[in-house]
This record gives structure tokens, sequence and C-alpha cells, in this order.
């Protein structure tokens, strides 16, 4: 595999993590991601108007990709809001590569390999002791909500269906125009929601309490999904979008080292073979 692919993978997996810990952190938490991503498209809106691209050659990638992108937003903030961020990420970003092979086959035409298959398991096996310890923690406490879980999984779904868009939308058009027209359009997709619900004076409460964060995230989230769609036009989408997930290790210990959340070994264990499952799907291609 390019060493330029793992590059590229590998820092938007560590910007994802960290953007994703920001927002955990959050007291509105919905409010804040919507902030960044409008603070986001105005930051890199420069850059889509040095490259500009044909929206109408493309028109279903980006609004079928928005659309998937805004509910992610939306399901993304539940699952927080309802669970622990060292748990609730592995379970999102781990379960998507196993949906992803799925798509991937179908729609782009791309098969696994055997090492690959073997990787992918790998991961699968790790998101399986994550979830059992999620569901052992809710029989001895009630801690988290038991909508966590299947939230978390929900988040998955969407990441595996708008990773299969745009790896076929990135073969077609410049990456980085591509990502922040999408983005655009899925933050005016949630905007009405936003608004009604939290009022001008919940944002502008938000704004003034965490506005540097606001930036960093909305910087952090395009040049991650830029980085990551740039890597898909160099190597097979599916896995690209597994190596992608080595932020669940970089999750779990920010969880635990910032949020004081409880790592414990079978998390570490989980995370660890997540993380080997990726390991071998890179060496496989």
């Amino acid at each position: 595999m390019p060493l330029l692919a793992i590059g590229l993978l590998l820092i938007a997996a560590a910007l994802h993590a960290t953007w994703n810990l920001f927002v955990k952190r959050a007291r509105e938490k919905q409010v804040m991601i919507w902030l960044a991503l409008l603070v986001g498209v105005l930051i890199y809106l420069p850059l889509v108007l040095l490259n500009p691209i044909n929206v109408v050659s493309i028109w279903p990638f980006i609004l079928s990709s928005a659309i998937v992108e805004a509910i992610y937003y939306v399901v993304l903030i539940r699952a927080y809001e309802n669970g622990d961020f060292s748990l609730v990420y592995p379970m999102a970003r781990g379960a998507a590569p196993a949906l992803l092979v799925v798509w991937a086959a179908i729609f782009l035409g791309e098969r696994p390999t055997l090492p690959g298959t073997i990787g992918i398991s790998l991961l699968v096996l790790g998101l399986v002791i994550v979830g059992g310890k999620v569901w052992w923690s809710l029989r001895k406490a009630a801690k988290l909500s038991t909508n966590a879980p299947g939230m978390a999984l929900g988040v998955a779904l969407c990441i595996s269906i708008y990773t299969t868009i745009d790896g076929a939308a990135v073969h077609r058009v410049n990456p980085l125009p591509y990502t922040v027209i999408v983005i655009a359009l899925a933050a005016a997709i949630i905007t009405p929601a936003v608004l009604m619900r939290y009022g001008k004076a919940a944002i502008g409460a938000e704004w003034r309490a965490n506005w540097l964060r606001i930036l960093l995230v909305g910087i952090f989230t395009l040049l991650a999904y830029i980085l990551a769609l740039k890597s898909y036009t160099i190597i097979r989408v599916s896995y690209a979008g597994a190596i992608r997930e080595v932020s669940v290790v970089f999750a779990a210990l920010l969880g635990w080292k910032l949020l004081h959340e409880e790592l414990g070994a079978i998390r570490l264990v989980g995370s660890g073979l997540i993380f080997s499952g990726i390991l071998v799907i890179a060496l496989a291609s």
C-alpha cells in the first residue's frame, strides 16, 4: 500500500478522533457541530472558488451524500448524549468498515482478498468485544442508556453509506471542493431543526463559551474528510475506510485520559483487535 495513502488516513484518523472529543465535551453538542460545519465551510470556501467543479454532472452524489451526512451528525450527537465517548466512538467507527465492504462490493465492484477478509474479521471481533462490554455495563449500572449501542450502529450505517457514495464521486471530481459542497449542503439541511429546537439564545451562548473549539472542530472536520477522500483515489475504498478507523484506538485513549471514562482491559483488548484488523487490511493491499 502506498505510504502516502497510509499517511493521509492516519492524519485523518487523529483529526477525526480529536474533533469528536471536542463535540462530546460540549454542553449543546448539536449546536456546536452545526456551528463548526458552518465555520469550516466558510474557512475552506476560497479553496472551492480556486478549484471549481461541475456540480451539475455529479449532483446525485452531492445530494445523496449530504442527506446521509446530515442524518449522521444528528444520530452521532444523540449517541454521545446517551453513552460514553470511549464506547460510542469505537462501536460506530468499528462497525462501519464491515458494512462498507458489502456496499463497496455491490456498488463499486471491489472484492477483498483473503488477508483483507481476515483483517475485517478481526475488526468485527473487536467490535463484538467492545459491544459486549457495553451490554455488561448496562446490567451492572444504569450509567448508559440502552439506546446508545443502537444509535452507534446507526452512525456506522451512515458512515458506510456516505463513504461508498464519496468513493465513487472522487474518481470523477476533485475531493477538496466536493467535500466543502457536501458539508455545506448537509449543514443547510439540519439548519431548520437546530434553529427551531435551540433558538438564537442557546446558539449564541454556545458560540461564546466554545468559539475556539468550534473553530478547531470546523477545520479538523473538513480536513479529515478531504484527506480521507483523497486516499480513496489512491487505494480501494473498502480498505481505506477500514484503515481510517484506527481512530477508534485514539478515541478510547482520549476518552480514558481526558474524560476520565473507564477504559478497562476488555475495552483495551477490543480496541487492540480493531487496530490489528486494520493493520492486516493495510498489509493486504
